[in-house]
């Protein structure tokens, strides 16, 4: 009776166990399923994209590229995988290869950050069969458990964009060359009307007339911010480096705009770490990123506050830093600051006027000589602007036109 017992206990255990199996069996074979299903959902989401897709391991091998991908760089995935992306494709800037330690993958793999490559930076790719087209791009990180394991590259065939954009820089050209025109002759008429050998007006003509003047001045510093925006971005503004002492560079840009200062009644401060070589620059570009930056400056700071500059050098760079104590910039808005047209919400209250592409062009600017420009700023507290310059200088280009001309 007693084995009888046993081996029903038994038997109920080995069932309960062949049960415990069979489920765990049946999870796994469900787990494997819902997995292949997953990997499948996935390769065909990355295989029907309008965009090209590519992931790179660690040492910047492809792993993966979809068919847009392979239409794009003429190739196919059989020949691509395996090879090393940058030796692949090139990449260039304009006319000028990017070098590899510059390259957005080798960027993104070093700092685990995404790194947007837009219209405006010019970047394009070279296939092995000689076709170069503009590119715009994302490149972000490959993260697994929080370590980055390689990157993935999101780009498409810019080249209808790059038109749009060429041709929208040529009718902006255009047209602002068209205003020059008229608008010189009203601020030469509105000069002849308010000087005294003219004959003499009334107080009340005397007032239209000098806010005729003050507007056309306006007019003629939007048309020319057009028209130096639209040569840049087409390539045509000439490059002409002179050594150059910053120091006396930015105290010339001052004493342009002393009376503005004086009129509010800054107080202000230029000073240099140490004596600072001359370096080699163009004068008349780098001088209009101090001044727009000071300008701003003095217009964005209330009466008699705090404005100061201070040249310095690292590494193999020089920084420029321009403080001041005025409105700051709100949180929300400090992303757009660097975009055509955009001014802020609290300085469009203090400061009617300004057309939001002075930053813009300092941007462009400070970019195309090889340096960068960077910001902090708190609303009511005032912002500190600091852009760099390479200390070997900026390299000489041929071109149609300078600043202003």
């Amino acid at each position: 009776m007693d084995i009888l017992v046993l081996g029903m206990v038994f038997f109920i255990l080995l069932a309960l166990v062949i049960g415990v199996i069979i489920s765990r069996v049946s999870k796994s074979s469900k787990l494997e399923e819902e997995l292949r299903e997953e990997k499948e959902l996935t390769h065909a989401i990355v295989a029907s994209m309008g965009e090209g897709v590519l992931v790179l391991d660690t040492d910047y091998d492809i792993k993966l590229i979809n068919p847009q991908a392979e239409k794009l760089l003429e190739t196919t995935a059989k020949e691509a995988v395996g090879q090393k992306w940058a030796e692949f494709v090139k990449a260039y800037v304009g006319d000028q290869e990017i070098t590899f330690d510059k390259r957005s993958s080798v960027k993104t793999l070093a700092s685990g950050e995404i790194k947007i490559t837009s219209i405006g930076d010019d970047h394009y790719y070279f296939t092995r069969s000689g076709r170069k087209f503009p590119i715009v791009a994302i490149t972000a990180p490959l993260k697994r458990e929080g370590k980055v394991v390689g990157v993935v590259k999101v780009f498409r065939d810019a080249t209808h964009e790059k038109e749009i954009d060429r041709m929208k820089t040529d009718f902006i050209s255009l047209a602002s060359h068209q205003l020059r025109t008229p608008l010189s002759a009203i601020k030469w008429f509105t000069e002849l009307l308010l000087d005294p050998a003219a004959g003499t007006l009334t107080m009340e003509q005397q007032g239209y007339a000098a806010k005729i003047a003050v507007s056309t001045d306006r007019m003629v510093s939007l048309v020319n911010s057009l028209l130096n925006i639209s040569r840049i971005e087409s390539g045509r503004i000439m490059i002409d480096p002179k050594p150059t002492d910053l120091l006396e560079l930015v105290e010339s840009v001052i004493s342009e705009l002393k009376r503005k200062m004086d009129t509010k009644g800054h107080k202000f401060i230029i000073n240099t770490i140490d004596k600072l070589a001359p370096i080699p620059v163009d004068p008349k570009l780098i001088g209009h990123v101090y001044a727009n930056l000071i300008d701003n400056a003095i217009k964005y700071t209330q009466d008699r506050g705090d404005i100061s500059v201070f040249i310095s050098k690292k590494n193999d760079e020089i920084i420029s830093q321009i403080s001041d104590s005025g409105f700051g910039i709100p949180v929300n808005e400090q992303q757009k600051l660097f975009q055509r047209f955009f001014r802020a919400s609290n300085a469009i209250k203090h400061v009617t006027e300004g057309s939001g592409l002075g930053l813009y062009l300092v941007k462009a600017i400070v970019e195309s000589s090889g340096g960068k420009i960077w910001f902090k700023s708190e609303e009511g507290k005032g912002s500190t602007f600091w852009f760099s310059l390479p200390i070997a200088g900026m390299q000489p280009k041929k071109g149609e036109v300078s600043l202003d001309s």
